[in-house]
């Protein structure tokens, strides 16, 4: 039985239920981030079109998700006051819009602030999926579950490199936008179906649970491993157009790749997490953060060494950096099970202001100094950083539901 007053966090489903709820919030979560990195991916494109300049591009992309992080914790408490169904259907619905007006605007200020309102929407699906798997997804089933979830953001990612680079080099980038958004749209559709309407009872949801002490070292990690990965996703296609010498084909077909290659080992991680156990997940990321580091050091060596350490460096970086994210979400479910919207809130918060900092950042850096090492460097030394930082997690006590 659940206590008074306690919150009960899973109604478990059967293998047929528990399908289709990881499908469509895997999907939610991908097409949720697509207008988020899109711009990278069409870089070349929207800078010929546009008239505007490396850090512009990159501005579309940290006004996305710094949005994202602005509006978390309000999309954390949102997604405990009216529940996942309303909320993630919502944002996909928001992102279907937002992608046809700026394809049909087709200018600069108008895709900045479609970039802002997606963003901030963007928070919704966030909290709202994790808050879904968290009531429908037993303990010991979780982490795959949370992983599969995630796995939809790099697998959309792996698809716009590998289609949107040549669709907007043969079309335009006009087309992605509009793709995007009938995608979203159709995908705001199944989920308003697949979705429990699951809101808490008054006075006995998750809005009411405090967060555990020491909780904001979740915020701080997140944002130094986000912000120091982030360009593995929206600068690899210019770094090996412009730096490199290769085609829109091989450089997304590159960037593809190594999002395909996270995803898988997003989902294995995932079963290995679910029988390692809870105890285990803060020395795991951290882990995985050095991994990461190490991974972007190679990227920056193609520099001198060519594109092979760049291809494995990709690869590398982002199998260590979609564990780490798959394994994130599993502890904040882990050490705040009574308080999920909130803790992904606050989580998600440093998270994406890593990606609002790194993408402008990144571009300006590469603007001023002519060159890709600087921007690299300082990634790397963000994601370096992000080891220690998860280690300090470990002193917010698990509290398994």
């Amino acid at each position: 039985m659940t206590p008074e007053g306690a919150v009960q966090t899973h109604r478990p489903l059967g293998m047929p239920g528990v399908i289709p709820l990881v499908g469509i919030c895997s999907i939610a979560v991908g097409m949720g981030a697509a207008l988020g990195f899109v711009p990278g991916y069409v870089s070349t494109a929207l800078q010929a079109d546009l008239d505007i300049s490396r850090a512009q591009v990159g501005l579309l992309i940290s006004v996305y998700f710094g949005s994202t992080g602005i509006g978390s914790i309000l999309g954390g408490r949102l997604a405990d006051r009216y529940g996942a169904r309303l909320v993630v259907a919502s944002d996909l619905a928001l992102v279907a819009g937002c992608g046809a007006l700026g394809a049909w605007q087709s200018r600069f200020e108008i895709l900045l602030a479609t970039s802002v309102v997606a963003g901030a929407g963007y928070a919704w699906a966030n909290a709202g999926t994790n808050l879904a798997l968290a009531r429908h997804i037993p303990p010991h089933r979780r982490s795959i579950a949370i992983s599969v979830k995630t796995a939809g953001v790099p697998a959309v990612a792996g698809l716009s490199a590998l289609i949107a680079t040549p669709a907007a080099s043969r079309w335009s980038w006009q087309a992605v936008w509009w793709s995007i958004a009938a995608i979203a749209l159709v995908s705001a559709i199944a989920a308003w179906f697949m979705l429990d309407d699951d809101r808490p009872i008054p006075n006995r949801g998750d809005s009411t649970a405090a967060l555990p002490a020491g909780f904001w070292w979740f915020s701080l990690a997140a944002f130094l491993l986000v912000g120091g990965s982030q360009p593995l996703f929206s600068w690899l296609v210019p770094y090996l157009e412009e730096s490199l010498g290769l085609g829109p084909v091989a450089a997304g077909g590159i960037a593809a790749t190594a999002a395909g290659a996270g995803v898988a080992h997003l989902v294995v991680n995932g079963m290995v997490d679910d029988r390692r156990g809870a105890a285990h997940r803060m020395e795991r990321m951290a882990g995985f953060s050095a991994v990461a580091a190490l991974g972007t050091l190679a990227v920056l060596s193609g520099l001198v060494l060519g594109v092979v350490p760049v291809a494995l460096g990709a690869v590398t970086g982002l199998l260590a950096q979609l564990a780490a994210i798959g394994t994130m979400h599993s502890a904040i479910v882990d050490r705040a099970p009574n308080a999920v919207g909130r803790a992904t809130g606050v989580t998600m918060t440093g998270y994406y202001l890593g990606a609002l900092v790194t993408p402008i950042g990144f571009g300006a850096l590469v603007d001023a100094t002519g060159t890709y090492a600087w921007s690299w460097l300082v990634v790397v030394g963000m994601l370096a950083a992000a080891g220690p930082v998860w280690l300090m997690g470990r002193s917010v006590p698990i509290q398994l539901s």
